[in-house]
């Protein structure tokens, strides 16, 4: 699946997933819980239940501006 493939409304950990790995920075599942839980990206836009969604320009705009290994600021 890539970014084309994504749904166009909401994404579940799961389609976060797949469209970082889209863009070179794949990452584990607890490593997404993780930063999501320390505030290190963004909170979900939306709850479904128990199941946390975001809409997706969300999280291409924190990728696009989190920081990358070996920068500074």
């Amino acid at each position: 699946m890539t970014d084309a493939d994504l749904p166009a409304d909401w994404w579940t950990t799961d389609h976060v997933r797949t469209y970082l790995a889209s863009v070179g920075a794949p990452i584990s599942r607890a490593t997404w819980a993780s930063y999501v839980s320390r505030g290190q990206a963004p909170a979900p836009d939306r709850m479904f239940g128990r199941s946390p969604a975001w809409q997706p320009d969300t999280i291409r705009k924190w990728q696009a501006e989190r920081p990358r290994r070996g920068t500074t600021g």
